[in-house]
Order: C-alpha cells, then sequence, then structure tokens
C-alpha cells in the first residue's frame, strides 16, 4: 500500500480487517507532498522501497485466531472513585467516546443479554476497519457501557445488522474524511414499546424518549471501540460532526401518517405493523423553513423549498450511491405538515416525483468535471455515465427518494438527512423480540413510569 502522511494507521486498520498482519507492506510519503506546487522528489527517491514492498514483502505470521482480552478490574476506595478511575482508564486505553461510560460489569452485561434469545457467542459480523467481531456479548458490552436497558437490545441488534450489511459499506463511513453516521429509523409498535421519540425533538435530546441517545452511543461505541474508528487513526472524518456521539436513531411518527401515504417499512416490502429498523448513512442535516401545507400555493413554496435544499450541488449523490438502490437521503416531514399534502392530494408518490423534476441541477463546468472522471468523484465503473443529462437529477429514479413522517405535531418546519456519498443505499432489518418480552416492557414501565401525555 501506497499511502500519506497520517493515513498510516487508517491502512493498518484496514491490513488488520482483511486478515493482514499489522508489518503488511507499505510505504509512506509526506503529507505536503500532496500539496499543490509541492516537491515530488520523495519519490523518486523512494521508488526502490515501493517496489521491493511490491514484489518481495511476504507475511512474518502465517496463521490467526481469536483473542479474547481478560476481564478488567478497577478499585477504588468506593463506587464513586472506582467509576471516575475506570472512566481515566477507557480515555488513557482509547477506549471512550469522550463521555462518561457506564461500567459493563459481568452483572450489568447479563442483563443487557435477557433482552435477546440470541446466545451471547452468536456473531454479528465483522466490524472495520479494525475487524474486530461483533458477538452479541460484545453489542451488550457496549450497550451496558452507553446507559441502555434490555429491552432495547432487539433495535439496536437490528441496527448494527443494517449496518454490517454490505448495502450500507460501513467501512467507508467508518473510516472517511466526510463526516458520516448511521441514520436509523424505527417502524413499527417496537418503537412506542422503548420509548423512540417520533415527535417533537426526534433527533435531540430527550428524558421522555430516552432511547434513541443510547442506542446510538452504543452503535458508535461499537463502531469506534470494536472496529477501530478512533479520530485521526483509524477513521479521518475532518470535522466528525456533533451526530458522531449518538447518530441520529428515532421512529416514524406512524400514528400522525395520513390514511393513504405508507409507513417507511411498508414502502420498502414489509408488511403492516412489522417491527423493522431502516438504516441509511447520511453526512449531513439541514432544517428547511418551511413545511406546510395549508393550501395549495403553500404546499407548492414548501416542495419548492424542498427542493432547492436537495438541488445544493454535492458530490455524494454522484458516486457509488447514483444507482438503482441507492437513495439521496432523508426527507423529514411532520404530522401536521404530511396531513395537509394529503388532504391537497399530494400522495407520496406524486411529492417525490416532483421533488425528482424540481432538484435536478443545470449544466455546468463544475459538474462535467465530477461526473466525466476529471476530478475523480464517479467511478469509471459507475452507472452514473449513462445518465448524463441535463438538467441533472440527484438520483436516477423519484422512488429513490425516502419520506418519513417524524417531528412534531405542527408544522412549519422540516429536515433533510443528505446522504453520505461513500454507501450505496439503505437497508431495512426485521426486529426479533425476545420470549420473555412482555416482562421487559413491564420491568421498563415499573422503573420508567407511564408515558406522560404531552
Amino acid at each position: 500500500m501506497v499511502t500519506r502522511e497520517g493515513f498510516d494507521t487508517v491502512v493498518d486498520n484496514a491490513f488488520a480487517g482483511l486478515g493482514f498482519p499489522a508489518e503488511a507492506s507499505k510505504f509512506v510519503y509526506p503529507l505536503n507532498m500532496f500539496l499543490p506546487s509541492s516537491d515530488l522528489s520523495p519519490i523518486r527517491r523512494n521508488i526502490q522501497k515501493v517496489i521491493d514492498g511490491l514484489t518481495k514483502w511476504e507475511p512474518k505470521v502465517k496463521k490467526k485466531g481469536v483473542v479474547v482480552p481478560p476481564m478488567i478490574t478497577v478499585a477504588g476506595n468506593d463506587y464513586a472513585e472506582a467509576l471516575s478511575k475506570m472512566n481515566l482508564l477507557f480515555l488513557r486505553n482509547l477506549w471512550s467516546d469522550g463521555l462518561p461510560l457506564m461500567p459493563a460489569t459481568g452483572e450489568r452485561v447479563n442483563w443487557i443479554l435477557s433482552g435477546t434469545d440470541f446466545p451471547r457467542e452468536k456473531v454479528i459480523g465483522k466490524i472495520l476497519p479494525k475487524g474486530r467481531i461483533a458477538t452479541m456479548e460484545v453489542i451488550a458490552t457496549a450497550a451496558a457501557m452507553a446507559g441502555c436497558r434490555p429491552e432495547y437490545m432487539p433495535v439496536l441488534i437490528a441496527a448494527m445488522e443494517g449496518i454490517l450489511d454490505p448495502q450500507v459499506y460501513h467501512q467507508h463511513m467508518n473510516t472517511t474524511t466526510g463526516n458520516a453516521y448511521p441514520a436509523v429509523i424505527v417502524n413499527g409498535p417496537i418503537a412506542r414499546q422503548v420509548r423512540l421519540n417520533s415527535g417533537y425533538g426526534c433527533l435531540g435530546p430527550s428524558s421522555v424518549y430516552p432511547a434513541g441517545a443510547s442506542i446510538g452511543r452504543a452503535i458508535r461505541l461499537l463502531l469506534m471501540d470494536v472496529g477501530g474508528a478512533i479520530p485521526g487513526a483509524g477513521t479521518m472524518a475532518i470535522h466528525g460532526g456533533p451526530a458522531r456521539y449518538t447518530g441520529l436513531v428515532f421512529a416514524e411518527d406512524e400514528a400522525g401518517l395520513p390514511k393513504d401515504w405508507k409507513p417507511l417499512n411498508v414502502e420498502r416490502g414489509f408488511p403492516p405493523n412489522s417491527n423493522t429498523v431502516t438504516v441509511l448513512a447520511v453526512s449531513g442535516t439541514t432544517e428547511i423553513w418551511e413545511g406546510a401545507a395549508l393550501d395549495e400555493v403553500e404546499a407548492k413554496f414548501s416542495l419548492d423549498n424542498f427542493a432547492g435544499v436537495m438541488s445544493v450541488p454535492y458530490g455524494g449523490y454522484f458516486g457509488p450511491v447514483y444507482n438503482p438502490e441507492g437513495a439521496p437521503g432523508i426527507l423529514l416531514i411532520a404530522r401536521a405538515a404530511a396531513q395537509g399534502f394529503s388532504s391537497l392530494g399530494w400522495t407520496k408518490e406524486k411529492i417525490k416525483t416532483y421533488l425528482w423534476e424540481n432538484s435536478k441541477l443545470p449544466e455546468s463546468e463544475w459538474l462535467k468535471d465530477r461526473l466525466l472522471g476529471k476530478t475523480g468523484w464517479v467511478r469509471r465503473e459507475s452507472p452514473v455515465k449513462d445518465y448524463v443529462k441535463y438538467p441533472m437529477p440527484i438520483t436516477v429514479a423519484p422512488e429513490n427518494f425516502m419520506i418519513a413522517v417524524a417531528g412534531g405535531e405542527q408544522s412549519g418546519h422540516s429536515y433533510w438527512l443528505q446522504v453520505h456519498g461513500g454507501t450505496i443505499g439503505p437497508t431495512t432489518k426485521q426486529v426479533q423480540v425476545p420470549a420473555n418480552w412482555g416482562k421487559l416492557l413491564q420491568k421498563a414501565e415499573e422503573d420508567l413510569g407511564s408515558l406522560p401525555a404531552f
């Protein structure tokens, strides 16, 4: 591997994820060599090292196996001191997300595992770039540290199954210089059962609906601690972004759906009232003013605002995501706006068609450079070249737009979750609840109380 300074640890992680030993062949060039008008002499001086690495290197390690680290013990004069020491230990060893963690004691992990019927050794998959294995016990450990409850496990497991699906292409999301993170939308009765927010503030903090933050934080700990996505080492996200702490884990407001609008999971082929998780890698959010439809004039105004935000030139639309299975993002519309659109005859399909027609990009030299390969945003084999027509649509077909009803009961604002350019598309997974589901929900009611009326 030939790489540039600063990316050598990323390369090491990638080698490990593919089963290569840590000392796999690579050569690191200085970063300033990649700047305009830079000195390229390091290429000439070191070309023999590159040739030797390509032709002579052989791995020293010729076997592989699974390493299970020992249990960690932290002592203190009292619980508070031990907890403080644990968090300092996790910071020093790069196991923390920077916020205080709960101790994943054996007792607490066993409690979390009561939220699934899967055995603790069951493997979900390998989290890249580091390539460590995510078992049920590993997932429960991250959940324990993040403050999850047992009833969150079915959603967390389904979310991780979605993230590790090749369609999401999580290794790019986890390591990119971009600011990508998973958006996780939950459908079905389980959303309210585990207290996932679909209403006011559904993308932010809530003491009424605490599940989203804890599940999202557990996902981030898995991506960091198991996948090795440590900023500056395993991931090179230039800005990162605040959503990388917890991602976006929320529910669709199915109670607020117009009668002629299908839930997101039904649109994606699942039966009504099924418990599912839909995952799309996104890289940014935009609040849209307006998002109301009291009459036809206002509805058109809102739709034009949606299309205007979507049509801001963005390279992620035209990378590997630009294919029949891709999606340009997720549009969140609050229930009052959705019902207003429906009352005026705007079905989801009609809205998608309008957005597809009105979010197209005009012909420009900027667009030509990127679509025709001068700057490398589009892979040579990408099907995008088959769609190079102007004005340029941001996805291949209207049905590729994803629309979910979520947010407060009022209208006035909508939200655009823009796709991450390194993904392939969304995926939806069924949620499997354990046999003791009723008991878990009863215990949650005792611990958390009834949901308030507001």
